[in-house]
Parts: structure tokens; sequence; C-alpha cells
């Protein structure tokens, strides 16, 4: 027998889920869906199987206003976690989704950017969901039939998605939504966040090397 076992998570991917307060959620998200609908009624034209998303600058809207202190804590507890304690961020984009039934939104990333998140206003009812899809490309060389599920080899995992609750993640990490084969509308926010000083602070190589008096810098 072992004298001690172990199992590492190594790589972990975070997602950092947060829930309003049910009563301020609700009135912020009444307040929301009024104007995403005011926004979007009548109805653009759209193909079968898009959904409708307005500009992205809702972050500059004053509708926007009540929701920014949710997201704005939600950044920076996300980038803490990340070990990014002084970061000075920018929200680069913002804008309201709209999923028709029959629509979905495939397998995607938000490039350029260190922190995406989404949060929900209306959702379709039971088993609505976000699905996060593995990152890890050797992850899915070989897959052996497990008699249980297990977090670490799944190649999709789904995240509730419900009125008032807000999602973030690494903007690299792919994510979709189902198709909604509900009669109903799906209503959320996308944002993104950057860091404003990355250039400045965290581009350059982050390493030391040797100076020409042979001292390392």
């Amino acid at each position: 027998m072992f004298a001690k076992s172990a199992t590492l998570p190594l790589f972990a991917t975070p997602v950092w889920g947060f829930d309003l307060p049910a009563e301020e959620g609700a009135r912020i998200n009444a307040d929301l869906k009024q104007y995403v609908e005011s926004w979007l009624t009548p109805r653009p034209e759209i193909l079968p199987g898009e959904t409708w998303q307005t500009t992205q600058d809702l972050h500059e809207k004053e509708a926007f206003a009540p929701l920014y202190p949710f997201v704005d804590q939600a950044i920076q507890d996300a980038l803490k976690a990340f070990g990014v304690d002084d970061a000075e961020y920018v929200i680069t984009g913002c804008w309201a989704n709209v999923n028709p039934p029959g629509s979905d939104h495939r397998p995607h990333t938000h490039p350029n950017n260190v922190i995406s998140g989404v949060y929900y206003l209306q959702t379709i009812g039971e088993g609505d969901e976000i699905v996060f899809h593995d990152p890890r490309p050797q992850a899915h060389v070989i897959q052996p039939v497990g008699t249980r599920p297990v977090a670490e080899r799944q190649s999709m995992i789904g995240v509730e998605a419900k009125p008032g609750r807000m999602l973030l993640f690494p903007s690299w990490l792919r994510h979709s939504v189902r198709r909604n084969r509900t009669d109903r509308e799906r209503i959320s926010l996308s944002f993104n966040a950057m860091l404003s000083d990355y250039v400045a602070k965290h581009a350059a190589p982050q390493w030391r090397g040797i100076n020409t008096d042979g001292k390392r810098v």
C-alpha cells in the first residue's frame, strides 16, 4: 500500500459564477429586458437559426448602470483569482443577445480579451445552460468508456443558466449554446474585458537576462 497518494488538478480551467440578490436582480432584469425589447421591437429580419444582437456599446448606456457594480466586482474577483491583483481593465464590448426558438450559438471564443462573461435576463426553462468545451487538444485522442461522469475527462460541460446569474471565464475558452427547442426567447448580456495596461506592463518578456557587465538585470 502507498504511504501517501494525491490527485493533482493540473491545468484546471476556471469558470466563475455569481448570482445577484433575488430582489435586486429581478428589478435590474425587468428594466434591462424592457430596454432590450424597445431596441429590438419590431424584431429585425434574420436568417433561420440566427440570433438578434445589439451593438457592442451597451456598457456606455444609462440602462447598464445598475448592473455595472456587479460586473465590475465579478471582473475584479476573476482577475484576482488569476493572481492579477493590481489590474486596471476596460470593458471592450457589451451587447445583448436574444435567442429565438430554433437558434443556437456555435462553439466560439472571444479573441483579444482576457476575461469574458454572460449575464442572464431571461432563460427558457428546465435544462437551460451554457456549454464549455475542453481546451486541451490531446484530451480527445483516447476516450475510454466510463462507468460514471468524471469532470476531468468530459469534452463538454454544461453550466446552468438562470435569470440573475453571471458567469465569467477566460476569453480563450470555447463555449456554445445548444439549440433553443422551446417557444420562448433566451435573453442575455455578453461582455469582454481587457487589461488596460497590457502592452506597458504585461506584454514584455517575463524573465531576466544578463547585462553587458555580466550581471543579471
